[in-house]
C-alpha cells in the first residue's frame, strides 16, 4: 500500500513537472530511482554469493550488519541468523544465535519467529514432526495476533514436510522456489523437493534439487540426498511416509 501511495506521489510530480517543461525534476527522479535499483540489485547479488559459500558465517554476519534501523533489529536479524545456521546443517549456532535476544521483550511476531526456528530445527536435526508441526501451530498462534503478519512460506515449509501437502500449499512454495534467489527459495525447493520424492515423481524432485543447489548448494539437504521417504535420521530429505 505504501509502495503504491509512494509511486502515485512520483507519477504526480512527474507529470506535474512534463507540463511546466522542468525536465532538471524528471531527470532527477529517474537517476534516483535507477541509482536505488542499482543498490537493491547489489544486496540481492550479494546475498546470493553468500548463500553459496560453504559455511553461513558471511550470510549470518550480512544479517548482523544490515538489519539494524528497524523496531526489534536484534531479534529480525537473530531469527534470519538462525534460519540459515540451521539450514547450513549448524544447529548449534542457529540455538546460539536465538539465545542471544530476549524474546518476552520481543513482539508476538518476533516470538513466533523464533518458533518457526525452532521447528525448522526440529525437522532438519531431529526429524520429529510432531514436535514440528506443534511449534508451528504456536507460532502461528503468536503471530495471529500481530498486526505486522506472520510467515506463510515458512509455516508451509515446516507443514509440507511434517504433516503433508494441500494444493494451496504446493503453489505457495512453488512460487517462491521459482525465484531462484534468498533463503527462502531453497528451502522451498527442499520441500518440494521431499514431498515429489515421496509421491514418485522423480523428474519434479529432481527439478527442485536444482532449485536448491542454485540457491543454496551447501544446505544441509545437499549433503545427503538419499530419497529416504521413511522418517528417520538416515536422511535429511525425509519425512513420513506418502
Amino acid at each position: 500500500m505504501v509502495a503504491v501511495l509512494f509511486a502515485g506521489i512520483i507519477t504526480y510530480g512527474l507529470v506535474g513537472s512534463i507540463r511546466a517543461g522542468n525536465y532538471v525534476t524528471i531527470t532527477v527522479v529517474f537517476t534516483g530511482l535507477s541509482l536505488c535499483g542499482i543498490v537493491i540489485w547489489l544486496n540481492h547479488f550479494r546475498t546470493r554469493l553468500f548463500l553459496r559459500e560453504k559455511t553461513p558465517d558471511r550470510i549470518i554476519a550480512y544479517y548482523h550488519k544490515s538489519i539494524r534501523r528497524i523496531p526489534h533489529a536484534n531479534a529480525a536479524a537473530a531469527y534470519l541468523a538462525a534460519l540459515a545456521a540451521a539450514f547450513f546443517g549448524y544447529f548449534d549456532r542457529a540455538r546460539a544465535e536465538l539465545e542471544q535476544v530476549d524474546w518476552t521483550a520481543t513482539t508476538p511476531m518476533y516470538r513466533g519467529h523464533r518458533l518457526y526456528v525452532l521447528a525448522f530445527i526440529a525437522l532438519l536435526e531431529e526429524t520429529d514432526y510432531p514436535k514440528a508441526v506443534r511449534l508451528a501451530d504456536e507460532a502461528e498462534l503468536l503471530e495471529s495476533k500481530d498486526s505486522a503478519g506472520g510467515l506463510a512460506v515458512l509455516d508451509g515449509v515446516i507443514r509440507l514436510v511434517a504433516d503433508g501437502p494441500t494444493p494451496e500449499r504446493i503453489a505457495l512454495l512453488d512460487r517462491v522456489a521459482k525465484r531462484q534467489h534468498g533463503l527462502m527459495p531453497g528451502m522451498c525447493a527442499w520441500a518440494l523437493a521431499v514431498h515429489y520424492m515421496r509421491t514418485n515423481e522423480s523428474d519434479k524432485a529432481a527439478d527442485c534439487k536444482e532449485l536448491l543447489r542454485l540457491a543454496v548448494p551447501h544446505a544441509a539437504p545437499m549433503r545427503n540426498n538419499k530419497p529416504v521417504v521413511a522418517p528417520g535420521p538416515s536422511g535429511i530429505f525425509s519425512g513420513p511416509e506418502a
